[in-house]
């Protein structure tokens, strides 16, 4: 009996132990998520990393559907360095949905609006060298 709960505590002990070497993903792609109510982001600026991207999410309770563009108060106008964002037709969402862009790969200011809210939606992305 007493070589059982020798034997258990070890494995437990080397479990958890093991547990702790695990690789997790970068927490800071968590970070580099925008949330869109029914007419705003959930922030009107984000700086991020060179080569790190941006996941846009259209909350599935408070959602409604969204055209996201590179551009300022819903108009498309390409910036040169930004991903692309489907040009002047858009990311389309609706409520639930989710998107993520490819990587942000020059650094500077850019702008990614909302052309069915263009006065509420206009997020500043910044990208750091």
């Amino acid at each position: 009996m007493v070589k059982k709960l020798v034997a258990a505590f070890f494995v437990a002990a080397l479990l958890t132990t093991l547990a702790g070497c695990v690789v997790q993903s970068a927490p800071a792609a968590a970070g580099n998520t925008i949330t869109m109510g029914a007419t705003t982001y959930n922030q009107t600026s984000i700086t991020i990393k060179k080569g790190q991207t941006i996941t846009f999410v259209d909350d599935k309770a408070t959602g409604s559907m969204h055209i996201l563009v590179i551009g300022v108060n819903g108009a498309a106008k390409p910036e040169a360095g930004a991903p692309d964002f489907n040009g002047s037709t858009g990311i389309t969402f609706q409520p639930g949905q989710s998107w993520t862009s490819k990587p942000w790969d020059t650094p500077g200011v850019y702008d990614v609006t909302c052309i069915v809210h263009p006065l509420t939606m206009n997020l500043k992305v910044t990208v750091t060298g």
